[in-house]
Parts: C-alpha cells; structure tokens; sequence
C-alpha cells in the first residue's frame, strides 16, 4: 500500500473511534430553554435536554429570588409567578452531578418587550435578561448557533466530505456545493417560517440514507454514472432534505419574534460559514499531501483506492445511524 492510502486508512480509524454515535450526530446543540408569559408576571417554561445527558444528571433552572414556583418541579412544564420585570434579573442551570460541556440556549418571550434570545458557552454559568434584544445580538448569536449546528452535525459533514470526494475538480465542487447551499436553504427557511411540516424522525433517517447513497456511488466508482456526470442535481436533491434537519435545531431555539427574517437569515449565514470552514480544511489537507507525496497523488491507482477508504469513512457511520434512526421510529 502506497504511503498515501496508509495515510488515508490511519485518517479512517481515528475518525472512526473519534466520531460519536447517532445520538450526538445533531446533539452538538444546547440545552434549550423556553420561558414564555402568558399573563402579567406569571411564566411557563420548558426544557428541551439532548438525549446525551444522562437522566440522573438532567439540569434545572435556577430562576431569580423574585420568581415561585406554582407548580411541583418538572423537568419538562412548570409554571411559575415573578415579582417585578425580569430585566437585570438572572437565570442559571443547575445540574446535580456535572455540566456534560454543553451551551446553554435561553429564549423569553415577554408580553410587553417580546423575544428575547441567549447563547451561553459551557463555561457560562448565569445569564442577566436584558431590557431589549437588538439587531446585533440576533445577528451574532444566530450566527453562532448555525455555525455551532453545522460543525457538531457530522452527518451534514459527511455528507459535504461525500460531495467533494464526486465533484473532484474546484468547478464542479463550487457548482455542487452551491446547489447544495441553494437546496437547504430553501426548505430551512419554508419550515421555520411553518410553510412546510413534516415529522423529523423520517427526515434524519433519510439524510443518513443519503450519505450511505454517496458512499455506494463512491465505492462503484462508475464515473459516467448519473451521480458522477451531475453531482450538482444529486446535492440539490438531498440538499432539500438538510435543510428539513437544520429546521429542526432551528425549531428546537425559536427565532425571534420581533426579528424572525434576520434570526433565519444569520443562522443560515451560520450554517454556510461552518460549511465553507469544513470545506477549507479538507482541501487544505488535499493541497498538504498533494506537496508532501506528489508522486504517488497524481497517481490514479492511489486517488481511487484513497476514494475508497473515504468511502468507508463517510459509510460505516452512517449506515449505522440509518439503522438506529429507523429503529428508533417506533420508540
């Protein structure tokens, strides 16, 4: 085996015992807290927890000494009644054991001031309301919170990885990766606006399909295959079907209110600047091993069996995280 391919197999099995299982494919996202008004000075709050924390370790929210619980605590509903306006008050997580490195998302939803929305680092243990939330605060943490979605989706990645691998040449990636953007962008913004519903289970069990498509026509290595001569079509296709998943961490965090078309547009800017990140690092990887070994790169027998172990490395995980997500339909 040339140096090359070594190099791709060791790539392969460290990506393989670094990669996490299907639980974490989209659980990158924060803990997403949702408090919401629904008369003067009383507020019901939910909790969305990642399947990644472990039940004896689920957080609580530790709400300022002005606010009662009115109901017993729940980790899911609870109601509870605040003296005063919550501006300049703070809210916290507490968890029983130990913060599993997770973010914390806040959105309150006040009846006299509206939405307003936070994204605290693992590291961040309080967050003090503010009077109102501006433009510039909905930019940077939606910003934030696609770029975060983006690179913590290895589903997405892979997938992206799978592209590169088909499109082959700069012309082709751009025109594929493009269509792609064009493709998920388009249904992100129709189901966070609620034009478009569908059940997300079904969904991330396709998506998952849709890398173990690549990896199949990656491993045929039949260049005059559909997939091969129209890249561009095959990632508008399953673009359509991305940007369904990015709706649903986005769905899971709400957009603003007062600023909903500018939360969608910068968590999509986000989402694309995780991506063009990711796509960065892989050719500069490529452009690396081009100059350390340009022998044996240039060689096709080498480029195809590097195509291989790429296939293998975009394949195996998500052959298994299609059979976990098509199980878990009944659950």
């Amino acid at each position: 085996m040339s140096p090359l391919a070594r190099l791709a197999s060791l790539l392969l099995l460290v990506m393989m015992v670094a990669l996490p299982d299907s639980a974490s494919a989209h659980d990158a996202r924060p803990v997403a807290i949702t408090i919401t008004e629904t008369v003067p000075g009383l507020y019901r709050f939910s909790m969305l927890v990642p399947p990644t924390v472990e039940p004896s370790n689920l957080p609580d929210v530790v709400w300022p000494v002005s606010c009662t619980r009115l109901q017993q605590p729940d980790a899911i509903d609870s109601l509870m009644r605040c003296d005063g306006d919550l501006a300049g008050q703070q809210f916290s997580l507490k968890y029983p054991q130990f913060n599993p490195s997770l973010g914390t998302f806040f959105r309150l939803d006040r009846l006299d001031a509206g939405s307003t929305t936070a994204m605290l680092a693992p590291t961040q243990e309080a967050w003090t309301v503010p009077e109102a939330m501006t433009p510039l605060q909905v930019i940077k943490q939606y910003t934030l919170l696609g770029g975060e979605h983006i690179i913590g989706g290895y589903d997405h990645l892979l997938f992206v990885l799978g592209l590169l691998v088909i499109a082959r040449t700069p012309r082709r990636i751009l025109l594929t990766v493009t269509g792609f953007t064009l493709a998920h962008s388009i249904t992100l913004s129709l189901s966070a606006l609620g034009y478009v519903q569908v059940p997300i289970a079904p969904v991330e069990a396709t998506i998952a399909l849709s890398i173990v498509f690549l990896a199949h026509e990656i491993t045929r290595q039949q260049f005059d295959s559909l997939t091969y001569r129209f890249p561009l079509l095959v990632a508008f296709g399953f673009g359509l079907l991305h940007g369904l998943g990015f709706a649903s961490a986005l769905g899971e965090i709400g957009l603003v209110r007062e600023e909903a078309m500018l939360s969608l547009l910068f968590f999509n800017i986000g989402v694309e600047i995780g991506q063009l990140l990711f796509i960065a690092t892989v050719a500069a990887l490529v452009l690396t091993a081009s100059r350390v070994l340009p022998v044996a790169t240039r060689s096709l027998l080498v480029r195809r069996r590097t195509d291989l172990v790429a296939a293998y490395l975009i394949g195996i995980p998500s052959a298994y995280w299609l059979i976990d997500r098509v199980v878990q339909f009944g659950a």
